[in-house]
């Protein structure tokens, strides 16, 4: 249910990436603000493969006690990612993709998996 009160913030989000005809969405958690973060980023050709925006795309950052939600376009559509254990830096998964930003290192996108599988090397061009 926690994850929840990070849902209702997905609404614009969402609305924005995906089709106009989306389904809206609230759930309610009470006392627990929402923070969001608006990072924009570039991944290039490789970003493109695995069905990223081929230029730069905006990320959003949903924050909410301890749950952690990003919401990345994938092929056209609204994708939310949720925090997942990381031995560095923010790590989220949602379905066959990890984006893992390591801070300093950078941030990538995997595809079914991270060691030896598609990925993209990505970098921030902008955080509001």
């Amino acid at each position: 249910m926690r994850y929840a009160a990070v849902i209702a913030g997905i609404v614009l989000i969402a609305g924005t990436v995906a089709s106009p005809l989306a389904e809206d969405l609230s759930v309610r958690l009470p006392g627990v603000p929402v923070t969001r973060i608006h990072a924009t980023f570039e991944c290039g050709a490789d970003g493109v493969a695995l069905g990223l925006p081929s230029g730069p795309f905006t990320v959003d950052y949903l924050n909410a006690g301890e749950n952690h939600l990003a919401v990345l376009p994938i092929h056209g559509q609204a994708l939310v990612f949720a925090n997942v254990i990381s031995g560095s830096g923010a790590r989220y998964a949602a379905g066959r993709y990890i984006w893992w930003d390591a801070g300093a290192r950078g941030v990538t996108l995997y595809a079914d998996g991270v060691d030896g599988h598609p990925k993209a090397e990505c970098h921030a061009v902008e955080k509001r």
